[in-house]
Parts: C-alpha cells; sequence; structure tokens
C-alpha cells in the first residue's frame, strides 16, 4: 500500500462524511383536488372556475417570525385539553391555538421504555400544526382560544369567529396509519376583502438522545429533500462566517412544488402534505438559532370577496420511517428516508432486504451483519484475491525496482521507462492493488446507508453491553470526566493494525511504519461516533481480510 492508496482512503471518508448531507430522489407527481371556494354555505359541486383571484406572492408579504423562543421554565396557559387515543398512537389537541400539543408512538420507546414523543408541549409550548393566519387582521390565531365544536375519538372541531371572519379547524385521525387530515375553511361574512394564504406551522426544538440526532427541518422540494440541521440552524456556516455572511433568521423560501414540509431525524417523521403541491410554498425559519426552529407550509394569498368561503385541506404523517407506510401515503415521503445518492440508493436497499431476509432466520441484528459482511466478502472475493496477488507480488519485485531507482537516480525518464519493461516483463500491474479495492467502496457506501437508515436496526441488541446496534456502543464512562469506552471502535483499530502489518508495503520501512500507526488511529477517531452495527461490518470486514492475506500470502510462498 502506497500513498496514493492512503490518499484515496482519505478521500473516499471525506465523501462518504458529506454523503449524509446529500440525496436525490424522485417525486410523486400526483395531483390532489383543488381548494374549493364557496358562495354562503351551499359548496358547487364542481365550479367552472376559480371564484377568488391568486394574488402575486410578494403582496402581501409575508411577515417576519416573531413568536419568542421558549424558555424552558416558562409555561403557556393550556386550553381545553383534548385527548385522542387510537391504535398506533396517543394524541393530545389544545383549544389554544387550536393546535396539536402531544403526539406520542405506542410501539415505539425510548431507551427507558418510555414512549417516543414527537410533538411535547412541555418542550415546544407553540404546538404543531398552528394556523396564525395574520393576513386576515383578526391577531395571531395561534395564540388565541377557539371554542371547541365536536370532539370524539376520529375527529375534532375547532372555530374561531371574529368581525364577521369566521374559521373552522377540522382534523380527522386514521386508525391504523399514523396519518391525520387537518381541513381548514375561512367565510368571510363581512364586508371586506379577505386573503388568507392557509400557513400552517410546525415548530421544533433541539433534543437529547440517539432517537432526536441530526435533527432537520427538511422540505421535498422540486423533488430534492432540502433541510437545515437544527444543531446549525442560522448559523452561516463556515464560509459563510469567513466571508462575513450574517446569521439567517428566516431562510430563502420554497416557491411551487413542494411535496411536503416538516421535522425528521433519522427514524422519524413529522410532515404536513399540502392538496395541491405545485401551488405549494415552504420556507424554513430561526426560532433560537441552534435550539429551536420552525418549517412553514403556505399558499399565494387568494382574494375572497364578502359572503364566500375558501378552505384547504393537509394530510399530516407523524411516525416512524418505515418504508412501506412512507410510500403508502405519497407525496415522495419516502425521501426522507437516507439512502445516498440515487446510485447509491439501490444497494443500500438490497442489503436491507437482505438483513431483514437473515434475521427472519436468525433473529439477531448483529449476527445478521456478520453474515452479511460475510456474503459480501464471498462475492467480492475475485476482486479482493486480484488485489491481494497484485500486492505480493509488488512487494516480491521491490528489490530489484528500488535496484532500478538507484541506478537511473539521475536519469527519471529511463527511470519510469526500465520499471514498465519490469512489470510488462513480470506481468505485473502496478496499479492492481488499488484499483479492485476502490471499486468495492460502493459496496461498503451502500452498505453505510443500509445500516444507518434502517429503523429495525433501531435498539436491536447484538450481545452483553451492545444494546443498540443504531448508536455507539458503551461499556462505561471514565467517571470525573465523563470520557465513553467504547469497546467496538478500540478493537476495530487494533484489527487494522494486524491488516496494516501483514499487508505487502511497496513503500519504504518509515513510511510504511507510519501507515501502520495513522491508519488505525484515523480509523479509529471516525468510528468512535459510528453507530456500532457500522463497526462490527468494518471490524468483520477487517477480520477477514486479515484471514483472506494470510491465506493468499502463505499460498504465494509455497508457490
Amino acid at each position: 500500500m502506497d500513498r496514493n492508496l492512503l490518499l484515496a482512503f482519505a478521500l473516499s471518508f471525506v465523501v462518504l462524511s458529506t454523503w449524509s448531507m446529500l440525496q436525490q430522489k424522485e417525486r410523486d407527481t400526483r395531483t390532489p383536488d383543488a381548494i374549493e371556494v364557496t358562495q354562503g354555505d351551499t359548496p358547487p359541486a364542481q365550479p367552472e372556475g376559480p371564484r377568488y383571484r391568486e394574488l402575486p406572492a410578494a403582496e402581501p408579504e409575508l411577515p417576519t417570525p416573531t413568536r419568542p423562543s421558549n424558555d424552558l421554565g416558562e409555561q403557556a396557559v393550556a386550553g381545553e385539553l383534548i385527548a385522542i387515543e387510537q391504535p398506533l398512537y396517543r394524541a393530545r389537541l389544545d383549544s389554544r391555538g387550536a393546535v396539536i400539543d402531544h403526539w406520542e408512538l405506542i410501539e415505539y420507546a425510548d431507551r427507558f421504555d418510555d414512549p417516543i414523543v414527537l410533538v411535547d408541549s412541555e418542550i415546544d409550548p407553540d404546538g404543531a400544526a398552528a394556523t396564525p393566519l395574520l393576513e386576515l387582521g383578526l391577531g395571531d390565531l395561534s395564540t388565541q382560544e377557539w371554542s371547541v365544536e365536536n370532539a370524539d375519538t376520529d375527529s375534532v372541531s375547532f372555530r374561531f369567529e371574529k368581525d364577521g371572519v369566521r374559521v373552522d379547524k377540522r382534523y380527522y385521525f386514521e386508525s391504523d396509519t399514523y396519518l391525520f387530515r387537518l381541513l381548514v375553511e375561512i367565510k368571510n361574512a363581512s364586508g371586506n376583502v379577505i386573503s388568507p394564504r392557509f400557513l400552517v406551522d410546525w415548530p421544533t426544538r433541539q433534543r437529547d438522545g440517539n432517537d432526536f440526532r441530526e435533527q432537520s427541518l427538511a422540505v421535498l422540494h422540486e423533488g430534492s429533500l432540502e433541510f437545515q440541521l437544527l444543531a446549525g440552524l442560522g448559523s452561516p456556516g463556515f464560509f459563510g462566517s469567513m466571508l462575513g455572511r450574517s446569521p439567517v433568521e428566516v431562510y430563502e423560501p420554497y416557491i411551487g412544488e413542494v411535496d411536503w414540509a416538516g421535522v425528521q431525524t433519522p427514524y422519524f417523521l413529522s410532515a404536513l402534505l399540502p392538496d395541491q403541491p405545485t401551488q405549494a410554498n415552504a420556507r424554513i425559519v430561526v426560532l433560537e438559532r441552534a435550539k429551536s426552529g420552525a418549517v412553514e407550509l403556505f399558499f399565494d394569498p387568494v382574494e375572497v370577496p364578502s359572503g364566500q368561503s375558501v378552505a384547504r385541506e393537509f394530510r399530516g404523517y407523524v411516525g416512524p420511517k418505515e418504508a412501506s407506510r412512507l410510500e403508502a401515503i405519497g407525496g415522495s415521503a419516502i425521501a426522507s428516508i437516507n439512502m445516498g445518492w440515487w446510485w447509491v440508493a439501490p444497494l443500500a436497499r438490497v442489503f436491507n432486504t437482505l438483513l431483514d431476509m437473515l434475521y427472519a432466520v436468525i433473529p439477531n441484528y448483529g449476527v445478521a451483519i456478520i453474515l452479511l459482511t460475510i456474503m459480501v466478502r464471498l462475492v467480492t472475493a475475485p476482486l479482493t484475491i486480484k488485489q491481494m496477488r497484485s500486492m505480493e507480488r509488488m512487494r516480491q519485485l521491490q528489490p530489484r525496482i528500488k535496484a532500478l531507482q538507484e541506478k537511473y537516480a539521475d536519469d527519471k525518464p529511463k527511470q519510469s521507462e526500465e520499471m514498465m519493461r519490469l512489470y510488462k516483463q513480470e506481468k505485473v500491474n502496478p496499479l492492481g492493488g488499488c484499483l479492485p479495492m476502490l471499486l468495492q467502496f460502493p459496496v461498503f457506501i451502500g452498505l453505510y446507508y443500509a445500516l444507518r437508515s434502517s429503523i429495525h436496526l433501531r435498539h436491536a441488541p447484538f450481545f452483553g453491553w451492545i444494546d443498540d446496534l443504531s448508536a455507539p456502543d458503551m461499556l462505561l464512562e471514565l467517571p470525573g470526566i465523563g470520557v465513553p469506552i467504547r469497546v467496538l471502535p478500540l478493537l476495530n483499530g487494533l484489527t487494522m493494525f494486524v491488516q496494516q502489518k501483514i499487508t505487502p508495503m511497496q513503500a519504504d520501512p518509515a513510511q510504511a511504519r507510519m501507515m501502520m500507526i495513522v491508519m488505525p488511529i484515523m480509523m479509529t477517531v471516525i468510528f468512535y461516533q459510528f453507530p456500532s452495527g457500522l463497526v462490527l461490518y468494518w471490524m468483520m470486514s477487517s477480520v477477514l481480510a486479515v484471514t483472506h492475506q494470510l491465506l493468499i500470502g502463505r499460498k504465494m510462498q509455497s508457490k
């Protein structure tokens, strides 16, 4: 292994770390029904044309968010609380703002066996699915008290009425899915023309725990997933700071072609899907830099004359990132599962399928990962054998190569010519040790995304202290300094040290010793915060590589 191969390793891991921030998905082109504008209380079946005028997007402008950041010591005064009990989740609605102030998943629990709570009024009292409707001139309706018109296990209706304008907000809950529907209807009985935007707001706040790592505000715009990590929300970034850019308060809006907008973590999604994606807009706002923010889904304002009404319907999904459920709701919600670039995604899906098949036979995902690693090594064995044989032959040629370098030290063209003649004579490809290894990186990247994105590995135990393959393992924590001791990354570093020691080197002894130390240390640092399932895969791959290298080297030496 020479410096070029070391550089290839380093560059590959740099690319790997950035790929987790990028993905591209095909969007769902289904077009839902348009909004309905009615005369009085009797809606026509199908009006021939729209009975309202769409105003330009900039008229009126969206207001700057003025909601104060939530101090955990301050609790907003709640209105009437309405509990919703469904087989998959428990929810609670608050008449103050007519919002969802609590949503917990029954079938998913955290490490302390408490239900996963995706909307929590104790953390963010503003509530989810708020509709400020500031453009109506009635104040911020997300902080007003609404009357409860109807409440049962499947639906809840709220109403707010002032100055001749009536707003009805109805929630409909489904029993066998994590979906709900939100219908917002505005009736204008005032003497003025109103122009609602139907903005729906979904706030969130930074939370601790592996279930909420990499929490972000996300928008699927024009088929591409755009998101802002909550940990860096509002920051201009490293290069932005160098260029003198100011912190961000409100991000540029995404105009049109918005399939959904919401809050996501690696394993859970809270998303709003508009009734007309082609006309929907979204934006991400900063409430408290790097701590809390909100995603807003809205439309261009529509002009509603006196005596008419207008309505829009949204669908909401608050639940786990289970592929089958996300595909069923449409709106390209499946794009929230990070499978990497388009050419990596098919590999990741294949590996996910194989993991599930292996788990069906042996119900332990740690064992399934080990078996999958063996399967991958068997499939890539021809490349691996070619690589190891090439490296072994290059090692055997090192004395002759060194002699040519000394003989033609002052004549580089002649030195290169003689070395190429030597390679041709011995039928050795100097790149044969690198290219097969580089061709295996797509396999590793596919496995990386498969293990990283699979919700089935969440809280999946292996053995002993490794009780969650989706999180870094921790045997113990050093008292006083709080440094975790992770066994798998340390064993992985040791295994890589052995692998480097027995791998034939083309470099000089000093460089070889440096690589033998630097590479394992670098890999240990990289993997120290990786989920234990990924570290287990890489460690087993290294163990198999060491075994294979010993067998190949012994066989070639005997020949």
